[in-house]
């Protein structure tokens, strides 16, 4: 449960950088205890995001303030969500994967199929109907830096 406390996401991560390198940068703020880039189970390809790990939560807190650049790039860190907290919701259904409970619970959910032409503004302002919205984030193609039209929400209360 401590481990949890100084973890982040790292997200918009180079297909250069590796787990070393993620490391490495991040060593500066304060003691990692772990690096990982996810990767892709059937290609081994980076996906371009990972999470650290650092030993003091108070770490992570200052880290997530600043911006960062990583290989030339500039990356989004983030308080990771923990497992036991996301609920993945089926968009067509409602109904949640995994057995999970319905949506009265959920704090985190994505978003496909979008136009590319819809904004963070446009789901904050839509979602704001089901609860407080804390974050919005989109995710981006690595090779054309454009919107993937896949968004990630991080809701902290319902709406009685």
């Amino acid at each position: 449960m401590e481990m949890e406390l100084g973890k982040l996401f790292i997200g918009g991560i180079s297909w250069d950088t590796n787990e070393d390198r993620l490391r490495q940068y991040f060593q500066s703020f304060g003691e990692v205890v772990e690096a990982v880039i996810m990767k892709d189970r059937a290609t081994g390809r980076a996906r371009g995001f990972g999470f650290v790990v650092f030993a003091d939560p108070s770490v992570a807190e200052r880290v997530v303030m600043q911006k960062h650049l990583i290989d030339g790039r500039n990356v989004e860190a983030k308080k990771a969500v923990p497992r036991e907290d996301q609920n993945i919701l089926n968009r067509n259904s409602g109904s949640s994967i995994h057995g999970s409970p319905g949506p009265a619970c959920t704090k985190k959910i994505f978003v496909g199929g979008l136009a590319s032409t819809v904004t963070e503004t446009d789901f904050k302002k839509y979602f704001d109907q089901f609860g407080v919205i804390t974050d919005v984030v989109v995710m981006y193609d690595h090779n054309t830096q454009r919107p993937r039209v896949l968004v990630l929400l991080l809701m902290i209360q319902r709406k009685q």
